[in-house]
C-alpha cells in the first residue's frame, strides 16, 4: 500500500502542478519538490504578502488526484452517454 500511495501523490503532484495555476489564474501553485515544508504555518498551504497561495507537496497531491479522478470520471461519462 505505502507504493500505491506514493503512486497516487507523485501523479496528483504532477497534476496539481500543472492544473492548479491554470484553473486558479495563477493565484495558487504547488511548492517545488525539493522544498522543505517547516515554513509554512498552516498544515496545508501558506499565504504570500502578494494573496498568492501556495499548497504543500502531499495536500496538492491529492487535490490533484482528485482532479485526475473528475476528468477520467468526465471522459467516461462522454463516452458511454449516461443518460438520467
Amino acid at each position: 500500500m505505502p507504493a500505491l500511495r506514493m503512486l497516487v501523490e507523485l501523479i496528483g503532484y504532477a497534476v496539481a502542478r500543472a492544473a492548479l495555476p491554470l484553473l486558479s489564474f495563477g493565484h495558487v501553485h504547488v511548492e517545488p519538490f525539493s522544498a522543505s515544508t517547516s515554513s509554512l504555518r498552516r498544515p496545508w498551504y501558506r499565504r504570500h504578502a502578494d494573496g498568492r497561495i501556495e499548497l504543500r507537496q502531499d495536500a496538492a497531491g491529492w487535490i490533484g488526484f482528485a482532479i485526475c479522478l473528475s476528468v477520467l470520471l468526465a471522459i467516461a461519462i462522454i463516452l458511454h452517454g449516461v443518460s438520467f
